[in-house]
């Protein structure tokens, strides 16, 4: 019979890998290019490290722990997969820095399982490796808040990782019921955490997404009037110059309205004081009517 913890688990497994593929895109970039660049890969480091210890953590509980065990056997091979490839493409300094942080990984897992099966009982090993597992979780669930200051500081939504924090408060949902329903504080507690942080975080992006959506606008209206503005003066430049044209246009029409008068010959033999006289007075007259 199939029981509502195992629903839940196989959702949240579901949901963890999903988050843990989220840079497959970014790795097919780094493989095309054969280049890692300067890309980070300490998260990668840290993470292989925590499904390592969750690993341990779900063998310890038969029980309750196999469904944990699935999803972080996967979450630990991508992450392998991840640093591999950052390995093969990044510089010779970036190798180096990679293999001393899996190194220590593997020294601190190495270190911490003598440890549980030296020193504690059966019954202790599991609270031990809890108390380890609900802290790396937790930090997980903290390492999007270096961001939060930035974005109160700023007002700005832009350094905010909205889809990496969405998909951290959706699975800490999801394993926080998985928890609920099998009783593992040691899944519960980061997880309520989580949830919490997740939430603040939310409320946070929205209060300042509006923000700078009305500082955008109010930029964008003033760019707008400042262009009418320029674009008034233009057109007022603009019609000032086709109000010339015009006028040109309505005195040369005027003109053409009038033929040209030939000015008779003012040689004394062949002109007369009367027609010199008629002359004048139509002269007057045409510059009488060109100014009206």
């Amino acid at each position: 019979m199939v029981t509502a913890d195992f629903v839940v688990g196989i959702l949240g497994n579901i949901i963890s890998i999903m988050s843990f593929a989220s840079p497959i895109a970014q790795f097919r970039q780094i493989v095309k290019r054969k280049s890692a660049e300067n890309y980070n890969g300490t998260p990668y480091v840290a993470t292989l490290l925590s499904c390592s210890l969750w690993i341990l953590y779900g063998l310890l509980d038969p029980d309750d722990g196999l469904l944990i065990v699935t999803v972080n056997s996967a979450g630990a091979t991508m992450q392998a997969l991840y640093l591999v490839l950052l390995f093969i493409y990044s510089s010779k300094e970036k190798r180096v820095q990679y293999f001393g942080f899996v190194i220590l990984d593997i020294v601190f897992f190495g270190m911490v399982l003598a440890f549980t099966l030296v020193a504690f009982g059966e019954d202790s090993r599991r609270t031990f490796t809890g108390v380890l597992c609900a802290t790396f979780t937790l930090m997980m669930y903290v390492a999007p808040l270096a961001a939060l200051q930035t974005t109160i500081k700023t007002k700005s939504v832009e350094f905010m990782p909205i889809l990496l924090v969405f998909s951290l408060f959706v699975n800490g949902c999801v394993w926080f019921t998985f928890a609920l329903l099998v009783t593992d504080i040691f899944v519960l507690v980061p997880n309520v955490l989580g949830i919490l942080l997740g939430s603040i975080q939310f409320v946070v992006y929205f209060k300042y997404k509006n923000v700078a959506t009305l500082e955008v606008s109010e930029l964008e209206k003033g760019s707008f009037e400042k262009q009418s503005e320029n674009k008034g003066i233009d057109v007022h430049d603009s019609n000032v110059k086709l109000d010339d044209v015009s006028t040109q246009k309505r005195t040369l029409t005027r003109l053409d309205a009038f033929p040209i008068i030939r000015s008779p010959s003012l040689s004394p033999n062949r002109s007369t004081p009367k027609q010199h006289e008629d002359m004048v007075l139509r002269v007057k007259s045409s510059n009488v009517i060109l100014s009206l």
